[in-house]
């Protein structure tokens, strides 16, 4: 808790500088493909009230009384249930398609409907083995060309080449509840599945994390 209260109220006082030191600037948004600024204003930058504030939450939060024990909002049954199906390999949980459900599925059922997709030959073909290596130095290339060509600037090119090490992409679904259950794949037991490929981390994601200084 007071991990989470002293991160949460570090990025409040950055949004108040950032806020106070740019409330006369009318420069446009930075360009797409940017990575975002660390940059974060000192307190000499901005007006003496602003300072006044920062420092009465920095003391009120030092001072707090850490000592409280927060109690969990699920009771040990709860908690070992939760615990049980965490660890059951027989069934799958994924969330609905639409709304905000959680969805229990069994394992070789969902198998069975990501194999049905996959099998479409119309949106898929197998290949003999993983290619996301050998697209690496294809996208770098191009965004070389882009930089050099003056398109993209170095930040830009850097934003998209992704990671040094990518990972292969991961192929899941997401249970369309919402189907009548006498369509689903399996009727009234396995609902057709949103086929979602996460691009997390391959060869082509830009590193939404990363930051940079703009004085460096």
């Amino acid at each position: 808790m007071k991990k989470q209260l002293t991160l949460d109220t570090q990025q409040y006082h950055r949004k108040l500088l950032l806020t106070t030191y740019f409330r006369y600037d009318d420069s446009s948004d930075p360009p797409p493909f940017t990575p975002k600024s660390a940059w974060t204003p000192k307190l000499s930058q901005v007006p003496n009230t602003v300072r006044k504030i920062i420092r009465a939450d920095k003391y009120a939060v030092k001072n707090l009384p850490w000592n409280h024990r927060e109690n969990p909002n699920l009771n040990l049954e709860e908690q070992q249930a939760l615990l049980q199906l965490r660890r059951d390999k027989s069934i799958i949980i994924k969330p609905a398609d639409k709304g905000s459900a959680a969805v229990i599925m069994d394992r070789d059922s969902y198998i069975k409907e990501a194999e049905r997709q996959l099998n479409q030959e119309e949106y898929y073909k197998k290949l003999p083995e993983p290619i996301f290596l050998e697209t690496v130095p294809e996208v770098r290339t191009i965004l070389s060309q882009l930089r050099e060509g003056g398109y993209i600037n170095k930040k830009q090119e850097t934003y998209l080449m992704g990671p040094d090490n990518p990972r292969q992409r991961f192929f899941y679904l997401l249970p369309k509840i919402h189907k009548s259950p006498e369509t689903w794949s399996i009727p009234y037991e396995m609902p057709p599945g949103r086929p979602i490929v996460s691009d997390c981390g391959s060869e082509t994601y830009g590193d939404l994390n990363l930051t940079y200084d703009p004085n460096t």
